[in-house]
């Protein structure tokens, strides 16, 4: 949404906007590069419509630059099995396999299962027909590393219980009566190396709403 919103007094998205928020120097080379693998206007000094640059194009763009290598080999690891029925040539995990990652892997096993119960194939099937997009892969009832991607970066795997963050807590206090935990790069306007040091940043994401 930010980046729609920088346009040109032409009303495009400018290229170098685009780069500039993924990259700087040297690794500007690869957004260009990146955008021009997905059709996208790529010149430093081209500028895209903004019906064309879709959330989808940014998505893909997102992990073209900053590829999920972590997922990527954890969606290897549960190929394994799979592969050496297949002879090697599957590239999507199927029903029993997403399963068993649901339940050994990805839930709690602190969790009470009465509670929180067990995932099923009923279960599992829901989550790849939301977040898979290979409508052959979810009409086989299995999911691409793509759909996992999309699955683990949802709101469903958010690191904060959702429904808590509209919890009241009083704020209407001085700024000196609470504790604030911040990181030590919070006071940084610019990059980690060579950034400026600004007391504004702290106002600013205070105004964002951090805690």
């Amino acid at each position: 949404m930010r980046l729609c919103f920088l346009t040109d007094p032409r009303g495009k998205v400018p290229v170098k906007v685009v780069a500039r928020t993924f990259a700087s120097g040297k690794t500007e080379k690869l957004v260009y590069q990146c955008l021009s693998d997905l059709g996208l206007p790529c010149g430093k000094n081209e500028a895209m419509e903004k019906d064309a640059f879709t959330f989808d194009k940014f998505y893909a763009l997102y992990h073209k630059i900053c590829p999920r290598n972590d997922i990527e080999e954890l969606f290897r690891s549960m190929l394994v099995t799979i592969l050496i029925n297949t002879q090697g040539k599957s590239d999507r995990i199927n029903l029993e396999q997403f399963v068993n990652f649901m339940n050994d892997k990805q839930r709690d096993p602190r969790l009470n299962e009465i509670l929180y119960p067990l995932y099923e194939d009923k279960r599992a099937s829901e989550i790849i027909t939301t977040y898979e997009q290979d409508e052959e892969a979810r009409n086989s009832k299995c999911m691409t590393k793509d759909g996992l991607i999309r699955y683990l970066m949802s709101d469903e795997n958010a690191p904060v219980f959702l429904d808590r963050l509209d919890q009241y807590m009083e704020m209407d206090q001085p700024l000196a009566h609470y504790y604030i935990n911040s990181s030590h790069n919070t006071y940084l306007s610019g990059r980690q190396f060579g950034g400026k040091s600004s007391v504004e940043m702290y106002r600013q994401v205070l105004l964002a709403g951090c805690r």
